[in-house]
């Protein structure tokens, strides 16, 4: 069984189903990726697309055409929701999506979120911001972006930081805490004695979920602990998620619906999602791409 390449993309217990039903209809190479895939999934993620195909004998066009027979865009899309469902497999508490790979999936939607969260940010002074891949977006434009009051910022990410300094009119802080190498962010208990007696207007975050019953969760233990003294250290909490979020809860629950003030992602919502964020009184942001930029 292969699915269409315009399939929605399976997530989960679903996606190993998926793969390994396909397996004995793909043509030989795809199977050969298949297999990998199953027998050591943590190796397919970790390594980069030309080890892929050097240790398979395959090309990259091969690899791509097998992720987009499950209905993915490509390589990175797969490979996060591939950790996702390792994850909540409970097989490798070190296997998560590669940081690389978050950077490539849906760049442009990304941006336009970044873009319309700028805006969000005008009375504020002193904001705390996440780490991820979108908040890397609105990081490198708060610290590009001249018409942009100057901010106190605190992060937990590396890059973040960086990206904040560009122009030296933000005041940026690191909170403590030990580097995690797989996200480029800082936890541990000192995240959260940074946090200590410190109240933010507005804290920007990302999500690997935004569930309509589970409310914000992560595949990572960690994480969701970081996360959730980010929140209790903050007046409002501004999320911002890609249409990708929309899926199952995580294994660990962050926060509920009705802690989110602002929801900014890049498309419209199904009309389930819609309804649970109005009950949560969560004010909805969608920065649709631009109509000669749509298709059909």
């Amino acid at each position: 069984m292969q699915l269409a390449s315009d399939t929605k993309p399976l997530s989960g217990a679903a996606l190993w189903a998926a793969i390994s039903a396909a397996q004995d209809s793909m043509p030989a190479k795809l199977r050969t990726i298949a297999g990998f895939v199953t027998e050591e999934p943590a190796e397919f993620i970790r390594m980069t697309s030309r080890e892929i195909c050097t240790k398979l004998g395959t090309s990259e066009p091969t690899l791509i055409r097998f992720c987009r027979s499950l209905g993915f865009a490509g390589l990175a899309d797969f490979r996060i929701e591939l950790a996702l469902a390792f994850a909540a497999q409970g097989a490798a508490a070190s296997v998560h999506p590669q940081i690389a790979d978050r950077r490539l999936s849906n760049p442009d939607g990304k941006r336009r979120i970044a873009e319309a969260a700028i805006g969000l940010l005008a009375e504020d002074n002193a904001i705390l911001i996440d780490n991820g891949t979108t908040v890397e977006v609105l990081a490198e434009l708060l610290g590009r972006r001249e018409d942009v009051p100057a901010l106190s910022v605190m992060t937990s990410g590396l890059m973040v930081a960086q990206q904040a300094l560009r122009n030296g009119r933000h005041r940026v802080m690191l909170t403590g805490g030990v580097i995690r190498a797989s996200t480029g962010s800082l936890s541990g208990r000192l995240v959260e004695n940074s946090l200590n007696g410190m109240n933010f207007s507005s804290f920007v975050m990302g999500a690997d979920s935004v569930d309509p019953d589970g409310g914000l969760s992560t595949y990572s233990e960690d994480e969701a602990h970081v996360t959730r003294a980010m929140v209790e250290a903050a007046s409002r909490v501004i999320v911002l998620a890609d249409h990708t979020k929309f899926r199952g809860a995580r294994l660990h629950r962050i926060c509920g619906l009705r802690r989110i003030a602002i929801l900014v992602t890049d498309r419209n919502p199904g009309e389930h999602i819609r309804t649970a964020l109005d009950a949560a009184g969560i004010r909805l942001v969608v920065a649709d791409a631009p109509a000669s930029d749509s298709k059909d």
